[in-house]
């Protein structure tokens, strides 16, 4: 914190850090901008007739942001890191934040998150709560995947993109029975979703055949338009809805598309693939 002022100060910008928060991988630095302040020098005599000279300040305006944004290099070069991020402002506070990656990287465990208050809110209200993993803070961050309600997981090689499928898998389980939440495993590698074959959640065994994968993606968009004529005849605009005043088998399971390595998928059919997922997206 004590070299971001100083070097920031050796710029002519004036700033102090008023929060910190170490997270998983980065930790944030909440900025205060300073003030940029107009002097004036006078010269006064002494009862000796020595000239004596003063500043007097005469007008000061707060440090623009874009002052502070435009340091970012520089900024990593004093603090020795390959590379900041600096979010300004930092949403729903009055600093700039600087984010410097952390040399020992913390290990983020699911029930860790699982356990904190920001997903018991969504678990109490939704069978679709998803624990994604800690923010750049080290708050707990977390989703409602009826709210979404699709999700795209895109990432370099060994960023974690199947950890991240995994965890979401098991946060699903955890929290509704199969009468609930069913399944569709689409694994065209046959070797991260194959593991999943034994649970009672699937609505069909994980496909890994790339044309039974097409046969599959048309039967849910025929599933879609079914449940659609099902909640318009029940006037109801959601599963949730439909499902209040029933019982037993009447009730409607969420389903839930699970594809692996979608690209190898599309590479297969390209067109069809993209105007089936284009329908079941909308």
């Amino acid at each position: 914190a004590k070299i971001i002022e100083e070097a920031l100060a050796s710029y002519g910008v004036e700033a102090k850090v008023v929060q910190i928060n170490a997270g998983p991988t980065v930790t944030q630095f909440g900025i205060e901008p300073g003030w940029d302040r107009k002097m004036k020098e006078i010269k006064e005599r002494d009862r000796d007739g020595n000239v004596q000279v003063r500043q007097e300040e005469v007008s000061k305006t707060r440090v623009k942001v874009e002052r502070i944004t435009s340091l970012a290099n520089d900024l990593a070069l004093a603090l020795a890191a390959p590379s900041i991020r600096i979010e300004a402002p930092v949403p729903g506070k009055s600093v700039v934040g600087i984010e410097v990656p952390n040399t020992i990287y913390g290990l983020v465990s699911l029930r860790g998150v699982m356990e904190t208050s920001p997903f018991q809110k969504i678990t109490a209200k939704s069978k679709l709560a998803l624990a994604l993993g800690k923010g750049a803070g080290g708050e707990a961050v977390a989703g409602d995947l009826s709210k979404m309600p699709h999700l795209l997981i895109a990432g370099a090689t060994g960023s974690g993109k199947t950890v991240c499928l995994n965890s979401s898998i098991c946060c699903l389980l955890m929290h509704a029975p199969p009468s609930e939440v069913q399944f569709i495993m689409i694994d065209p590698k046959r070797v991260e979703l194959t593991s999943y074959n034994s649970i009672p959640h699937l609505a069909t065994p994980v496909i890994v055949d790339t044309h039974k994968a097409l046969g599959t993606l048309r039967w849910l968009n025929q599933e879609m338009d079914k449940r659609y004529l099902k909640l318009a005849t029940a006037g109801a605009r959601n599963i949730e809805g439909y499902n209040k005043n029933k019982e037993g088998e009447e009730k409607l399971p969420y389903l839930v598309l699970v594809i692996d390595e979608l690209a190898d998928l599309m590479m297969a059919g390209f067109d069809e693939v993209e105007h089936v997922l284009c329908r079941l997206a909308q």
